[in-house]
This record gives structure tokens, sequence and C-alpha cells, in this order.
């Protein structure tokens, strides 16, 4: 067998050779830099992030025993000694992205001087984990553990003797934190990671809980962290559930007001323009529009200011006829929208009226049908002034195309209209009337179709055509007639006054489809706004009872239903509440059968009330009805408490003169 002839390769020439070696080493130094970029303080050894792990499984499984006294003291203990093995690498550690979600729930756990300890190991490197993946969010959280600290401790924090302790207090800590960022804020703004930050650093500057505020994290972070909060320690939203401001040092305010004048001074209309559409930057420039609006300038808002941020996005409105096209195009953007909203929720009364005679009217049900418009509309109608006749005009352009609105199944204006001339007490009537055009009611229709036409989002034409009329006919339709559009809609309308409100309650009373509404997801908050609704008068909510109490005990064993059994027993009077507990008394083992009807059952107390008739009797009288509460459908201003304080020319800063001469050399010599 002839061996087979072997080629030698051709040979390659030095400058050849010397070319290939060039381009190694090029995608070497690139593949460098992107590590670099992505660990800039070095890699976690294999070793720690095995004993991280290992630290994070302990903390949860202490922190979730039997004995919570016993858990907490093991839990410091082991906090004590994962601090001790980070002891210098803190930095490698927050921006890996195993160990950066352990540092996250130390950092929670953590005592005043432990935090102190960590926030001076980070000084000097806030810009770069600022703007990293995963040191942000130890940022984030950062920020919010020293805001709980700042808050539990005030007035007990006491000034060491010169030479006696080295470690500053945890507000000049944080305010070496904003020196340090202060450089480079307008990055921050854009940056994808860092942008969350400002906001954080924004909400414990000014004392609003930072777990308030909206958009914290990106969607694709909340949702990881949303899985990751099932297995989690600590919960950080549960150290504050409201708004109400936090105990903030008084030089916080003075911070604040730079931070301000910081962006403001950066940003010029046509940046602001630019960043409109920008989902990274939309969030935080509108906070910052809220921010200006409760920080004072003399008497007044700064937002009210010639040259506030306010103005620059609005534009020059006095006398100019002329719509901009910028401001067009943010109407209808679905970024820009939210900053919109933001401004003219800012804005005042003077100037929203002339901002809706330009860009608003004439154009209502247009925009109002609009899926981004909308919200700004909406937005407009809550605020609009009264006296200049506004509102009228806006109703009587509803009455003549208010169907655009149904055809395109959005009804935030129509809501936003029900919500204001239910606050004011004023313009219902037309409202109600603009409402039924909508929906091509007439005097003679059939009032008992008022809510599932509603329900529908349909026109009452339509609704027959596609529900009732292939109903009749036998053939399955697979869509949903209830929709949340027309869900929230009739909410609105149960807060009218009587008795423009009529059509709902005759509507739910007359219905043979009231029990199929009350276990429903989308239809049953219906019934509950016009059981609980503060406006209803007594015969109205009492036509709805005599209708629900023979559905009772079927409803308390659903999971939908029992809520309406809740709202039932929460709106009766003490003649009701009577009449239930025989109900209740008579199905006795039927609701113990079930797990909604045991909690029905515990509710009542039938063990009192078979025992001692006249006890029960006054404890439920003692049960008074609620009448639900009015949650406003715009959220205030968190920042609006700062109009009411004052800067304390006193209290500056908390640095010596020595002590920022000594920053300023350390400064220079890094």
């Amino acid at each position: 067998m002839v061996q087979a002839e072997r080629r030698r390769a051709p040979k390659r020439s030095k400058h050849e050779a010397l070319e290939e070696t060039e381009q190694e080493d090029e995608t070497e130094w690139i593949r460098n830099k992107e590590r670099d970029a992505n660990t800039p303080f070095g890699l976690v050894a294999p070793e720690m992030q095995a004993y991280f792990k290992e630290v994070n499984a302990s903390f949860i499984s202490f922190l979730h025993s039997e004995d919570p006294q016993a858990g907490e003291e093991e839990a410091e203990l082991l906090l004590q000694a994962a601090l001790n093995e980070m002891d210098g690498s803190e930095l490698s550690l927050a921006t890996d992205p195993t160990c950066s979600l352990v540092l996250e729930n130390m950092l929670n756990l953590m005592k005043e001087k432990a935090l102190r300890v960590f926030f001076d190991r980070m000084s000097g490197n806030y810009i770069k984990l600022a703007t990293h993946r995963y040191g942000s969010h130890v940022l984030q959280s950062m920020l919010i553990s020293a805001q709980n600290s700042i808050a539990k401790h005030h007035g007990e924090q006491s000034i060491p003797k010169r030479g006696e302790e080295e470690l500053r207090s945890l507000p000049q800590l944080v305010e070496v934190m904003f020196r340090e960022l202060e450089t480079a804020m307008e990055i921050m703004l854009t940056d994808p990671f860092a942008t969350h930050v400002l906001r954080s650093l924004v909400g414990l500057l000014t004392g609003v809980p930072i777990s308030c505020l909206e958009d914290l994290r990106s969607k694709r972070s909340s949702k990881y962290r949303s899985k990751e909060r099932q297995r989690a320690m600590v919960d950080f939203n549960s150290n504050h559930t409201d708004s109400s401001p936090v105990h903030v040092p008084p030089h916080f305010l003075f911070l604040t007001y730079e931070l301000y004048e910081g962006l403001h001074s950066g940003l010029h209309a046509q940046t602001l323009y630019r960043l409109l559409p920008d989902p990274v930057a939309a969030p935080t420039l509108s906070l910052l529009l809220k921010l200006e609006s409760g920080l004072r300038d003399g008497k007044k808002s700064m937002a009210e200011r010639e040259d506030s941020l306010n103005a620059r996005i609005l534009g020059d409105l006095r006398g100019n006829k002329q719509r901009s096209d910028i401001i067009e195009a943010a109407i209808r953007d679905a970024v820009a929208t939210h900053v919109l909203e933001s401004t003219l929720q800012c804005t005042s009364s003077s100037t929203l009226a002339r901002f809706y005679k330009i860009y608003i009217s004439g154009r209502v049900a247009k925009l109002g049908g609009h899926p981004c418009a909308n919200f700004v509309v909406s937005t407009i109608f809550r605020r609009l002034p009264a006296e200049a006749g506004l509102i009228a005009s806006a109703i009587s352009e509803l009455k003549q195309a208010g169907d655009q609105l149904v055809k395109n199944q959005v009804s935030g204006v129509f809501q936003a209209l029900l919500e204001r001339c239910a606050k004011d007490q004023a313009h219902e009537q037309e409202a109600q009337e603009a409402l039924f055009a909508a929906f091509r009611f007439t005097e003679r229709s059939d009032s008992t179709l008022f809510v599932p036409v509603l329900l529908s989002m349909h026109t009452l034409k339509a609704y027959k055509h596609t529900f009732i009329e292939k109903k009749n006919a036998s053939k399955q339709d697979s869509r949903d007639p209830y929709t949340m559009q027309g869900s929230l809609l009739l909410q609105q309308f149960a807060k009218l006054h009587p008795p423009h409100q009529d059509a709902l309650y005759i509507s739910l009373a007359e219905s043979q489809e009231l029990q199929k509404w009350c276990c429903s997801p989308t239809a049953v908050h219906v019934v509950l706004s016009a059981l609980s609704s503060p406006s209803a008068s007594f015969a109205q909510r009492r036509s709805l009872l005599r209708k629900i109490l023979p559905l009772l005990v079927e409803l308390s064993d659903d999971s939908w239903g029992s809520r309406v059994a809740d709202a039932v027993w929460d709106a009766a009077d003490g003649y009701t509440k009577d009449k239930i507990a025989q109900i209740a008394v008579e199905n006795e083992k039927q609701l113990l059968s079930s797990a909604y009807g045991r909690y029905f059952v515990k509710r009542l107390r039938l063990g009192v009330y078979r025992k001692s008739y006249g006890d029960w009797k006054d404890w439920a009288k003692s049960q008074t009805p609620t009448t639900g509460t009015t949650t406003n459908a715009l959220p205030g201003n968190v920042f609006e408490f700062l109009r009411k304080r004052r800067l304390d020319r006193h209290a500056k800063s908390t640095h010596s003169e020595a002590d920022q001469q000594l920053e300023n050399i350390l400064s220079a010599i890094q």
C-alpha cells in the first residue's frame, strides 16, 4: 500500500507571524479591558465565594428559626465573623454577582458602628460602584440602611472628643459620599445603573423613605429580586409602610439644594428635551421635577421660577398659541408621558390652564383615546381650574365624541372626570350625561344593562350584538365580557352623589347576573365599591344588601365572593347584622366545610351569639359600618413637606475646617 504523500504547509513570512502575534495581543488586551470593567477591584477567590454562600444560608436558617431571640443572637455572632472575614475585600465583594447579594442582605442587619466602618471602606470608589451592575445595588442598600440608622439613632449621637475616635459619624460619611458623587451627577442621570443610586440619594437627603420611591430597580432586576426575596432573610420594604418623612440631620437640606442646583445648571432645555424619551433618565427626571416643586424659593416653590426645570420643559406658554413639535411628540410617547405627567402635576394652575388651551382643547376625545396621551389628559383633568369653565368645555367635547374612547377601550379620561366631579360635587349631571352618550344609552334603554355594558367597554349596540345575540344563537364567544378598564370606570362612577349614580345600583339590584359578578375577579370590585361608597344613600345600599343576602352562603364559599360577604357585614346596620347571623347559624355546617366560610363564621362570633345574645348585640352595634376610603388616583408629591422647612445657617456642614483641609489633601494625593 502506497503511503499518502505528506505535504508541508506553505512557509509564512516573519512579517505575517508578527502581525498574527500583534492581533493576539490586541485581542487579549480587549478581553482584559472587558474583564477589568466587570471586576474593577479584582476577582473574589472561590473559597471566599463559597464561604459567603454558606453565611447567607445560615442567616436565613437562623432568622427563620422557631426561637427568634436565639436566632438573632446567633445571627449577630455570624455577622461579626463575616465582617472580620471580608476585611479588606469589601470592594471586590460588592462587584461580585453572588457576593453582592449577600452584602445587600447583611447591610440591613449591621449596627451603626459596623455600617460606619463599611461606608469608610467604600469611600473614594463611589463613582465606580454607582456605575457598576452589582455595586450599584450594594450602594442602594447602603443608603437604605443609613437612612434607617440615622432615623433610629437621631438625638443619641454624641460628638467624640478630639483624639478619642477617628471614625466619622454616619451623617459625615453620607456627606463624603455626596461630595464624591456630586461631580458625576449628570453622568449618573443617564447611566442605567447609577440612575437608581441617584434617586436613592435624593430620598436619603430629603428624608423621604427610600423604599417608598418608585422605580428603584430596573424591571429585570425587580423580577429577579422578587424571586430572591422569597428566600431572603430581610425585606427592605418592610421598614416603612407609609411615605411619612423620617428624621435627617438639618444640614442634609443644604446638600439637597446643592444637588438640585448642580443638576439645574447643567440641564438646559435642549438637554431636557433629549432626556424626555430616554427610558433610563426619565424616572429620575420625574423625581427631580417633584423635588423642585417641594423646595422653597422664598414664599414660592422652585418650580414657579421662570428658569425652573418645569418651565424649561413646557416652554413659554404666555401668549404663545403655537404648539411645540417636541411637546406634541412627548404627549404621544410611552416614556416621555411619565415626565410630562410629573411636570403638569407640579406646575401652577395658571400654567396648566394655558397648556390645556394650547395642546388639549378641541382634541379631548382624540387624545383621550390615545394609548399614551390619555394619561396626560387624565392628569390635567384632575388639576384643571374649575373657575375658568374649562371642565364644562371638556365635558361638552366628550358628549359629542366620547364614543371614540369606548371604541379604543380606554376609560382613563372618564375615570379622571368622574373623580374630579365627585370630589368637587360639581358638573356631576353633565359628566353622567357624557358617559351615557359615550356608551349610546338613551332614556328608553334597559337600565339593567348599565353594569354589563360598561364592564365590557362596548357601546350598547355593540354589546347586544357581541354577547346577547350570540348567546341566544348558542355561539360560544371566547372573549371575557369583563374588562379592567370598565371595572375601574364603574368604581369611579360609584363615588358620584345621589341621584347621579342611581343607574349603578338599579343595574346591580335588578340584574340576574349579580352572583356571577360577585365571583368574578374583575367585576367583584364594582360590587365592593357600591357597598362601601361614602356617597351612597341608605336606600341605595339597602336595595343592594337585600339582593345579596340570599346569596350570602354561596358567596362565602368563594375566594372572591367571600370578600363581598365581608363587605356586606361591614356595610350592614344592627338589624341587618342580626339577620346575617341568623343565616350563618342556619347554614353553619355548610360554612364550616369551607376555608373561606370558616373565616366568615369566626368573624361573626357565633359562639357569643348563642351564649349571650345581648352581649353579641352590643358588640355588633360597636362594629360601626365602614364607608370605604377614598383614594386619590393622583399620588401627591412626596417632597411637599420640604416647603415647611427652613434652612439652618448654623448647620451648614458637619466638618470642621481642619477636617475639610485634610480631606482636600487626601483627595489630591489619591
